[in-house]
């Protein structure tokens, strides 16, 4: 549809005009709103309610906020109600879970298994959400609402999700049922989470969030080089950030060639299509600030489709925005099973868009297979 006649459309329902939308205050009267939701829907039917939000100037959590009452359902807030949410998924059997950032969609399918302790209390991978198919990796500091939602579906069906927003309204995390056995069993998880309020109205926080980057002047090179090579497991190197208080693309770009280097951003399209047609397998983060989803395995349906490039596989699908992604790194980190090697991806902006490893037994090297592909990734 023309622009000239998607502004007509939303003019009618009260909106100013797109472009003027982005910079707009958010209404006060959550009814203007849904007002304006159904006037886009019927412009653009196949809008997805996160670039619906942009279009119109609010949060997507808003968005979710103005069905209340007709399809949602407002869910208790707080990081031990969230918690408790994620502690009953395995009640419901096949689901859908999804996470995303601005430029990437990870989608896995899968059930879970209630988590089991280990002797030290520490969950048992392969239980709960530590390295099963539903593999999740949790940050609810920051998380503020959550919804249950009812909506038309495929074939008549209704699609039923669990819905997590951050305190910007934006979405951290979906949980959709995909099997009609647990239809029952997610009423009942509604029920005994649903939130005394029922109101429509929700406050986001529109502050936009700022990463205060140290001059690279400023950074001790020779101590996070150091640093870099005591590093004995990967996930040590999120504190040694957090100590030099330097952000992960500032050290990739301070710590030496030898360590970490540039690629291209096409590049994610060569480790996609040699992961594919050698069945390399690997594992696949997207992150945004509320939660980390991993994908473990091997994908074998690569495909571009038209601003996407993709993995299309029956439980896996994995959705790049090839214009978002600006660079790419290649980092080699010591371990105690020898060089773990990481390709990481970049928007315009330093926020990482998607990040893969090989996938490899514990103990053991990453395979010859993977550094050879990583090998073949083109440098700028």
């Amino acid at each position: 549809m023309k622009y000239k006649k998607l502004s007509a459309l939303l003019l009618a329902a009260g909106m100013i005009s797109v472009a003027a939308c982005s910079t707009t205050p958010a209404p006060s009267a959550s009814s203007d709103l849904a007002d304006r939701w159904s006037a886009l829907r019927t412009a653009e039917p196949k809008t997805h309610p996160r670039d619906a939000a942009q279009k119109l100037g609010v949060s997507e959590a808003e968005l979710v906020a103005t069905n209340v009452g007709k399809g949602a359902t407002r869910l208790r807030d707080g990081g031990d109600a969230y918690q408790a949410v994620y502690d009953r998924l395995h009640e419901l059997g096949r689901i859908k879970v999804i996470t995303r950032n601005d430029n990437a969609v990870l989608e896995r399918v899968g059930t879970v298994t209630k988590a089991k302790l280990n002797a030290d209390g520490r969950v048992i991978p392969g239980t709960g959400f530590a390295g099963g198919p539903i593999d999740l990796r949790f940050g609810t500091d920051n998380w503020r609402s959550a919804f249950a939602v009812l909506q038309p579906g495929r074939e008549g069906k209704v699609s039923r999700s669990l819905q997590f927003f951050d305190v910007h309204g934006n979405a951290v995390n979906k949980v959709y049922l995909d099997n009609e056995a647990g239809v029952a069993v997610f009423d009942k998880l509604v029920g005994d989470f649903k939130a005394a309020d029922q109101s429509a109205a929700l406050k986001v926080d529109r502050t936009p969030t700022k990463v205060i980057r140290k001059p690279n002047g400023d950074v001790d090179v020779k101590e996070l080089r150091d640093s870099w090579n005591e590093l004995t497991d990967v996930h040590e190197f999120p504190r040694l950030l957090k100590d030099l208080g330097i952000t992960r693309e500032q050290a990739l770009d301070l710590i030496g060639r030898d360590a970490a280097y540039r690629i291209s951003a096409q590049s994610v399209q060569t480790l996609l299509n040699g992961a594919a047609s050698q069945a390399q397998p690997i594992m696949v983060f997207v992150s945004n600030p509320g939660m980390t989803q991993i994908f473990s395995g091997t994908v074998k349906t690569v495909k571009a489709t038209g601003e996407w490039f993709n993995v299309l596989d029956p439980d896996f699908n994995l959705h790049l925005r090839q214009a978002g992604i600006d660079r790419g790194w290649v980092v080699k980190r010591p371990a105690k099973d020898g060089v773990i090697t990481s390709v990481e991806f970049y928007d315009a902006n330093g926020e990482q868009v998607v990040n893969f490893f090989s996938r490899r037994d514990r103990n053991k090297e990453e395979s010859a297979m993977w550094r050879n592909i990583v090998a073949s990734l083109a440098r700028p």
